[in-house]
């Protein structure tokens, strides 16, 4: 049975915007379709749902978490005001999340992060989308 899990995105246009392409990523993942897109920025939220696709756009993140149904959300702003609200608001609700680095400003937000997705079973990944690379394991054989 093929599955598709459905993601919603979640950036704040001159806030950190969209990460590193968190948001286009899933366009490239045929088993991820984006649902939904929340930006507080009325003219980044029209950018961001006619590059994503779909009609789906809420300007308040939390709407888009109860609304959406979602398997997934991107958290991709950079700056680091929010993130950790978005985070335990996803974890909550057992969305499963995928965020932009630095997830958090503090290790007491990032041990509240973690607790909540602990309490809730959410997965947690953080964009360290390096560590993954093939040129790791030939400087490995290198050394």
């Amino acid at each position: 049975m093929n599955r598709r899990y459905r993601v919603g995105v979640i950036g704040h246009t001159g806030r950190g915007n969209y990460g590193h392409g968190l948001d286009r990523v899933w366009r490239d993942l045929p088993e991820c379709e984006v649902v939904a897109v929340a930006d507080a920025d009325p003219p980044g939220l029209a950018a961001a749902i006619k590059r994503l696709g779909g009609d789906r756009g809420y300007a308040d993140y939390r709407q888009m978490l109860d609304q959406s149904e979602l398997d997934l959300v991107a958290i991709a702003p950079r700056y680091l005001d929010q993130n950790r609200e978005m985070a335990v608001s996803a974890a909550e609700r057992v969305i499963h999340i995928y965020m932009e680095k630095p997830f958090c400003r503090s290790l007491n937000e990032a041990d509240e992060i973690v607790a909540a997705c602990e309490g809730s079973g959410a997965k947690l990944a953080i964009a360290h989308q390096t560590r993954w690379s093939p040129k790791l394991q030939v400087a490995r054989d290198l050394l």
